[in-house]
């Protein structure tokens, strides 16, 4: 175990084939773990920040009976006697929840997509974090709800998983992650008069 383990520490090339093999031990290495609580760490100020904001958190069904998402492929799984699906999104139910006056919900759960990118950063299985919510005077509403959500997800993983940033940093020499607080709001005028400052014409 000692030995693999250094293996993996020091040798940023080992096989994936090799680490998937051994995935316990792999596992061990701070780095792997980093990974996780860094999960962990992402979720925790999302649903903390949004039910300080009066949210809702609601749990929407992954095996549903059409697809729920257009532009997304669905994997077809036998319910029974009857075909369903594996849910690509919860926008559906969100919307749901929010045509029901329930205001602001949120969801942290898994996302399906049958999509063949041929790429390998594209997940065909991944966690989702939605929101969805009402505004009543302007649409800076949802935005700085969703800057504010950010922010506090950036700070509780500095501020909180600093020894997990630096066994990260040791293996993969990233740079410091830097943002802002709070959230840049760009205007499209200063957006456009910015491009044109660095040189690219466009129209207004």
């Amino acid at each position: 175990v000692t030995n693999y383990q250094h293996s993996i520490d020091t040798n940023q090339d080992t096989n994936q084939d090799t680490c998937l093999d051994s995935r316990v031990l792999d596992l061990r290495t701070p780095e792997n773990q980093a990974i996780f609580r860094f999960e962990a760490g992402i979720c925790r100020p999302f649903r903390d920040t949004l039910t300080e904001k009066g949210f809702t958190e609601i749990h929407t069904p992954k095996i549903i009976s059409a697809a729920s998402e257009g532009g997304a492929n669905v994997f077809t799984v036998t319910c029974f006697k009857d075909s369903a699906y594996l849910a690509q999104s919860p926008q559906l139910y969100k919307e749901m929840a929010i045509a029901a006056d329930f205001d602001k919900v949120f969801t942290v759960g898994a996302v399906f997509r049958a999509e063949d990118s041929n790429t390998h950063r594209h997940l065909i299985e991944f966690v989702g974090l939605d929101l969805g919510m009402a505004f009543k005077y302007h649409y800076h509403e949802v935005l700085h709800t969703i800057g504010d959500t950010f922010t506090a997800m950036f700070k509780g993983l500095r501020d909180l998983y600093a020894l997990e940033i630096e066994a990260v940093r040791q293996q993969f020499n990233v740079e410091p992650f830097k943002f802002l607080e709070p959230s840049l709001v760009l205007k499209f005028s200063d957006g456009v008069a910015m491009l044109r400052e660095a040189g690219i014409e466009t129209g207004d």
